[in-house]
């Protein structure tokens, strides 16, 4: 399953964002709550986020050197940023998304 929110025109400005999930699975299941939390805390509108499922699409996964799932790659702006697990460590995908608990939408 592979699925875009928002458009991807990769507008100026926009943080885009790739999760790789495994299925249904429980620590999948949060990555994408505690994505979907950040992103509409943040304005929705400001993220490009597209879902890769390496059940269905392993490929993909590897051409990203993604061994673990959940892992979220920030593919834009530079640097591109990896962050594997849950996303529950909310500062430290703050910080990596270069968001701070401070910056207003």
């Amino acid at each position: 399953m592979t699925r875009q929110e928002n458009d991807s025109n990769g507008a100026p400005g926009r943080i885009k964002l790739r999760l790789y999930v495994a299925g249904r699975a429980p620590n999948s299941a949060r990555a994408l709550t505690n994505l979907e939390t950040i992103c509409e805390e943040y304005g929705k509108d400001r993220f490009e986020i597209e879902i890769v499922d390496v059940l269905d699409d392993p490929l993909r996964a590897l051409e990203d050197r993604v061994l673990v799932t959940p892992t979220l790659i920030k593919m834009a702006p530079p640097p591109t940023i990896q962050i594997a697990g849950d996303l529950s460590r909310r500062y430290d995908v703050l910080h990596a998304l270069g968001l701070t608990p401070w910056n207003e939408a």
